[in-house]
C-alpha cells in the first residue's frame, strides 16, 4: 500500500489565503480529538466499526464549511487524510499511556510531514489541507 501524505490542493476553488501553521494544527488537533472522543464513548467498538462514523463526521464538517467552494475530489482527499489522523486519536489511547510529550511530538511530526509535502509539490500542484 502506498504511503499517503497530506492531500493536494484543488486546481481551482481553493479557500482564500495561505493556511497558517496554527490553522493547520487546529485542523489536525480537531481530527485527532474526534478519534479520542470516539474512544471515550466507551462502547468497546473496534477500529473497523468507527471508520465510517469518523469519515462521515469529517466529510460533513468539511462539506458544511466549504460546500461548493472546492472540488468533491479535494474534499474526499482531505477527508481521507484527516480520517487517518482521527484514527490515531482512536487507536493511540488503547495501546499506550497518555504522555503530553508524546502527543506534542506526534503533532510536531504530523506538521513536519505537511511542511515536507508542501516543499515537494509546487503550489499549483497543491499540498495543503483545507482548514476547518
Amino acid at each position: 500500500m502506498e504511503e499517503q501524505g497530506p492531500p493536494q490542493d484543488p486546481p481551482q476553488g481553493q479557500p482564500q489565503g495561505q493556511p497558517q501553521q496554527g490553522d493547520v494544527m487546529a485542523t489536525v488537533t480537531m481530527a485527532f480529538n474526534l478519534g479520542v472522543s470516539a474512544r471515550q464513548q466507551g462502547r468497546n467498538r473496534s477500529v473497523v466499526e468507527v471508520v465510517n462514523e469518523l469519515q462521515d463526521a469529517i466529510f460533513n464538517n468539511l462539506q458544511r464549511a466549504y460546500g461548493s467552494q472546492v472540488d468533491m475530489n479535494y474534499l474526499a482527499a482531505n477527508t481521507e487524510y484527516l480520517l487517518q489522523i482521527a484514527l490515531l486519536g482512536f487507536i493511540v489511547p488503547s495501546i499506550c499511556a497518555y504522555e503530553e510529550d508524546f502527543k506534542n511530538r506526534l503533532f510536531s511530526l504530523i506538521l513536519a510531514k505537511i511542511e515536507q509535502t508542501k516543499k515537494e509539490k509546487p503550489p499549483d500542484q497543491g499540498s495543503n489541507i483545507i482548514l476547518t
